[in-house]
């Protein structure tokens, strides 16, 4: 038989062959064949299949086999996605080669050129470099990336190769027709209809060449593009390792110590003269809040680095604490123990508490009843006939973000919402309430920044120009209690352009201030002796037709929203200036942070030096200062 099809259309037959076994290797199943599949492709499949995960990456992805195109997946903090920028559609790519393939002698079988390409994984998974925060991080991403680079390769191989095989088909039917144009015999010449057909054939044939060699050198460039990003992100990560090693080879920087232990020795150089940081240094240890983004737009600045974290201590629940590697005082971390910049206030329960605020904010407040297991606590609200039909409130006073509020239409109904193991602080809806011009109610998102300085005595209060407004989506009624229409959460838009802003702002501020005021003059907030510390946070306000203001709490914890989050509206500038505020520097400034008054407090105690030796820098025990 092998006689019968000539020395060519063996060649062919073998390339069909070859065609066909490199499917039945890839998963895509043209035709099946006991001979093994060509060199290092099953081996690839293998080992890619089976690809071992680098120690300490539980949360990763695998990599995908070879077998079939693998879809894109999370894999916890380092996201694993498809890089559709650099993805072709293989099957739309390969459609005007699967038309024109009609050559009479090919012997191919239909579906070769069809599914050709689905049976090889797509490169379209790609681990894109991000921020280490500690050394293991670091190690386990490169050998991601680097493992990556291995996988992206042989794929690449494999796709080339198949491309190639198309192109060789292609290369041979051009031959084909050309020989059968060449072997027509005068009387053949004479049949119109043979003639056209030949034309035809050979027209066919050099189009699906042209088809198969542009494939080819689209598909090399898809290779060589997703190649040079893979080399792009291991760049990357090698050069944040090297960072890393430039970083903790820093002898600069000094052990965090309880107040109770006696301050560290400060490292000297050749010269006898204390050694200088080469940089700033940020930690991200964490703690949750807003400890990491505050990290990031540090290190937006150039003279910032990031100091990696470690494992500090485990608690009886098997939650892990972590602090700078060595237990290293850093210019910023969000465990406050190892910052020189504390990103929590010393006594914030006072703000942060409802039925404690009630003690600072004195008039600015509306009229407050208290729940407390499950029975009044003081002088209980008037009967049912005394009040006005405006809604009551009954919200729980350790919740945030209106996740425990109730809306009811009289003080008597109060009670029965409340759990008997919870406090709860309980105000009756303002009168004439400042609407939207729709009729829809609305309150102020008022940010604030509060400093306290290294002595312990001096703070700093900054108000924001702008904010935001809560709406609610429907029009304002007393009778109607929906939480929907009485509770308003969400920032809804930028408060610049209300009508009722320029007014408003001046009394939020001043608002704001006496119940800072008071708060440091009675010791309720607390100094911290050689430590600078701050918080970002908010207060809600509502506005009534007299133009008053109200204050109802502060929000300790407020949303904060990146550009990468929110493109359009964000907190960025808000963010940044607060930080240049708490951390100046050549590059920044407050931008809306408009000073709103200093205050001196009651001054803290100072530190008590023990005797007893320093703890070991190896200790896993949690310091016993507070946050």
């Amino acid at each position: 038989e092998g006689g019968c099809l000539g020395l060519r259309s063996a060649h062919r037959f073998c390339c069909l062959l070859l065609s066909s076994q490199l499917m039945s290797a890839s998963g895509g199943g043209a035709a099946s064949s006991s001979a093994p599949a060509p060199v290092g492709y099953a081996q690839t499949q293998d080992s890619l299949g089976a690809a071992p995960k680098p120690v300490g990456m539980p949360a990763r992805a695998p990599m995908p086999a070879p077998a079939a195109p693998a879809p894109a997946a999370s894999a916890g903090s380092r996201g694993v996605r498809p890089a559709s920028a650099l993805t072709m559609d293989e099957n739309k790519a390969a459609a005007p080669l699967q038309a024109n393939t009609r050559s009479r002698a090919s012997a191919l079988p239909s579906d070769v050129n069809a599914s050709s390409m689905k049976g090889v994984p797509a490169m379209d998974i790609f681990v894109t470099f991000e921020k280490s925060w500690s050394i293991q991080d670091a190690l386990d991403q490169h050998a991601a990336l680097a493992e990556q680079r291995e996988v992206l390769s042989e794929i690449g191989k494999n796709r080339i190769r198949v491309r190639q095989t198309q192109l060789s088909f292609a290369e041979l039917e051009v031959e084909d027709a050309l020989d059968a144009s060449r072997a027509l015999t005068p009387v053949d010449a004479a049949d119109v209809q043979k003639v056209m057909r030949l034309a035809s054939r050979v027209r066919a044939a050099v189009r699906d060449l042209r088809t198969a060699s542009r494939l080819r050198q689209m598909e090399q460039g898809i290779v060589n593009k997703h190649m040079a990003q893979a080399d792009a992100e291991i760049e990357k990560s090698r050069q944040e390792m090297t960072l890393m090693k430039e970083v903790i080879d820093d002898k600069s920087l000094l052990l965090a110590t309880d107040d109770s232990q006696p301050a560290p020795e400060v490292p000297l150089d050749a010269d006898g003269k204390p050694l200088q940081q080469r940089y700033k240094y940020c930690t991200n240890c964490k703690v949750g809040g807003h400890g990491q983004r505050f990290c990031e737009y540090f290190l937006e600045r150039p003279d910032w680095k990031t100091y990696p974290n470690q494992k500090w201590f485990e608690d009886e629940k098997g939650n892990e604490y972590h602090c700078p590697l060595g237990k290293k005082l850093v210019d910023f971390a969000d465990e406050s123990h190892f910052s020189r910049i504390a990103m929590y206030l010393k006594g914030r329960a006072w703000l942060e508490e409802k039925t404690k605020v009630l003690e600072l904010g004195g008039s600015l407040i509306p009229e407050t009843f208290i729940i407390e297991k499950g029975q009044w606590k003081g002088s209980p609200p008037p009967a049912d006939d005394q009040v006005s039909n405006l809604p009551w409130f009954v919200k729980e006073a350790d919740r945030n973000w209106g996740t425990s509020v109730h809306v009811c239409s009289k003080p008597s109904a109060c009670l029965s919402l409340a759990k008997p193991d919870a406090t709860y602080v309980v105000q009756q809806h303002i009168k004439d309430p400042l609407l939207m011009d729709d009729g829809r109610k609305c309150h102020i998102k008022f940010y604030v920044l509060l400093l306290g300085f290294e002595d312990g005595i001096r703070w700093h209060l900054y108000t924001f120009k702008d904010g935001y407004l809560s709406i609610s989506p429907n029009k304002w009624s007393p009778e109607d209690l929906s939480k929907e229409t009485q509770v308003t959460i969400i920032r809804s838009e930028r408060i610049v352009g209300w009508k009722a802003w320029a007014s408003a702002y001046p009394k939020c501020k001043a608002a704001v201030a006496k119940v800072i005021e008071t708060a440091v003059n009675q010791g309720k907030l607390e100094g911290r002796l050689g430590k600078l510390q701050f918080e970002i946070f908010s207060a809600d306000f509502i506005v009534d037709n007299n133009e008053d203001v109200w204050l109802f709490e502060f929000n300790m914890s407020p949303v904060l929203k990146d550009p990468k989050d929110a493109p359009k509206v964000n907190d960025a500038d808000m963010v940044r200036g607060a930080l240049s505020v708490v951390s100046p520097w050549d590059g920044g400034g407050p931008g809306n942070w408009d000073f709103a008054g200093e205050f001196r407090g009651v001054a803290p105690s100072p530190k008590v030096t023990a005797t007893a030796a320093p703890a070991q820098q190896g200790s896993t025990t949690a310091p016993t200062t507070s946050a």
